[in-house]
């Protein structure tokens, strides 16, 4: 089930068509909020199913967070890049159990299990050079508040994180990433998705420092590895307290286990 959270934690992002972005970039150009923000839309695509935050809150969580996006500075590959950066987070009430919340009939778990909700926060990092075409470069990052360890032969609940460039796409290997959230006070109105029955939902800080790396083009002959390091930066987001839950359904495989089937790693 564990699969499930990480489905659940990237699905915001990761359901976007993944060879959508376009030319290399080494920046987010002269945009504005607003244009990142459309060309962001333009990057996620159709945002559907009840695994993760469903559309509506996302994009109208972009709404939100367009006066307070920021750039952060990264190192991709021993070269710094400058991204747009916007991050979600979702808590649930203490002992919140997976298999209570997401019902998979394709994966009954065994009676009386209880794995704890993870993988509840999401990082979105993107260069854009137009507001109507889709991102150069993407990055998108499903992470824990507290540390992640992005390693699958080592961690029990892994993070997972997905690097799009034009045809280039890259699932993590390893790696850890460090995440601070705090509230800073201001509220804001999302709808909810559809396992939440109540909420509260605030603008944040998250605070990031860690490395991640990504595997070669398994298509690519001589093809090696990306690797990216955030240094001690904070960006806004949007932190969503559920306070209620109800269950949902799965209909369609986790898109994140097919990944990883792909992959070799479930």
């Amino acid at each position: 089930m564990r699969l499930i959270a990480a489905s659940r934690a990237v699905a915001c992002a990761a359901i976007l068509s993944l060879a959508a972005c376009g030319s290399d970039s080494t920046g987010p150009a002269n945009l504005d909020s607003t244009s990142a923000l459309q060309s962001l839309r333009l990057g996620l695509g159709p945002i559907s199913g009840i695994e993760g935050p469903s559309g509506a809150t996302v994009l109208a969580g972009l709404n939100v967070i367009a006066p307070l996006l920021d750039q952060i500075n990264v190192n991709i590959d021993g070269k710094s890049q400058t991204m747009f950066a916007m991050g979600l987070r979702e808590s649930f009430p203490p002992g919140t159990c997976e298999e209570d919340v997401f019902i998979d009939p394709n994966f009954p778990p065994p009676p009386g299990a209880c794995t704890p909700m993870s993988l509840g926060v999401v990082l979105l990092l993107w260069q854009s050079h137009a507001a109507n075409a889709i991102p150069d470069r993407m990055i998108v990052i499903g992470a824990d508040d507290g540390t992640t360890n992005f390693d699958f032969s080592t961690a029990s609940s892994p993070g997972i994180a997905l690097y799009i460039q034009g045809t280039d796409f890259r699932l993590s290997l390893n790696g850890t990433l460090t995440t601070h959230t705090a509230s800073t006070g201001q509220s804001c109105n999302v709808p909810l998705p559809p396992y939440a029955k109540s909420a509260t939902c605030n603008v944040a800080t998250l605070g990031e420092d860690g490395m991640i790396l990504f595997d070669s083009d398994p298509t690519v002959q001589g093809s090696v590895p990306h690797t990216l390091t955030i240094s001690q930066q904070s960006l806004h987001g949007l932190w969503l307290a559920i306070t209620g839950t109800q269950p949902v359904t799965l209909t369609q495989p986790a898109p994140i286990r097919g990944l990883l089937r792909l992959r070799g790693r479930a």
